[in-house]
């Protein structure tokens, strides 16, 4: 698989301990840019450069803010998919939307299978380090929490964003899910509880189910 290759490239190369910078020009005069914000997109226009130099195949979406942000095969025939994801200090960033996760694994199973690419670092005086990579599944970074089966991001009782685990603790108490079908049936249960589309609701675990299989050949 071509994310597990570029996760490979990655570690080989040295990225861990790597030092960046961000550079504005405008008008002659050039500056860092300290932008803590904008890391993440940065970090996904270098890969780009990476991938190209270590021959690495990859196509974007024709729309930049579609899921997922590489697709891992030149040809359309391919269904490997890679997300980008950058945090210092703890995982605070949003693995998806609920309900549009939902919506979308009705229909595209496959999407569960989803590889993230995943990047600490910390801020230096005049830039960033690069502390840790990951390379996981969906289901390896995210778990339970006290408030639901699934941790997420609640606005006025409604569930919003998946959140993720601190899935390399040691120790937790709530532990990343092992499984794919543990994830699915954490986020039926979710859907279950929460005020979502009742279009949505029926037969979504169904669905799943027999569209992952369908779609893959495997059982969930």
């Amino acid at each position: 698989m071509n994310a597990q290759l570029l996760f490979n490239k990655l570690k080989k190369s040295g990225i861990i301990g790597a030092t960046g910078k961000t550079y504005f020009e405008l008008h002659g005069l050039k500056t860092v840019v300290l932008d803590s914000s904008i890391v993440g997109n940065v970090i996904q226009e270098w890969l780009k450069k990476f991938m190209d130099k270590n021959g690495i195949a990859y196509r974007l979406k024709s729309n930049s803010q579609e899921f997922p942000d590489y697709l891992m095969h030149a040809s359309n025939d391919q269904i490997d998919l890679l997300e980008v994801k950058c945090f210092k200090k703890s995982p605070n960033f949003d693995v998806a939307n609920f309900m549009a996760y939902c919506r979308s694994v009705k229909t595209h199973p496959y999407r569960l299978d989803a590889d993230y690419l995943i990047f600490e670092y910390k801020e230096t005086t005049d830039g960033i380090v690069i502390k840790n990579i990951w390379l996981k599944k969906v289901w390896e970074i995210c778990a339970g929490s006290e408030r639901s089966p699934l941790k997420i991001q609640w606005k006025q009782g409604v569930a919003f964003n998946i959140r993720p685990a601190t899935w390399y603790a040691k120790k937790s108490r709530y532990p990343a899910f092992i499984s794919r079908l543990d994830f699915v049936m954490a986020i039926k249960q979710v859907l279950d509880i929460s005020s979502s589309s009742p279009e949505v609701q029926k037969g979504w675990l169904a669905s799943v189910k027999s569209g992952y299989l369908k779609q893959t050949g495997q059982n969930l």
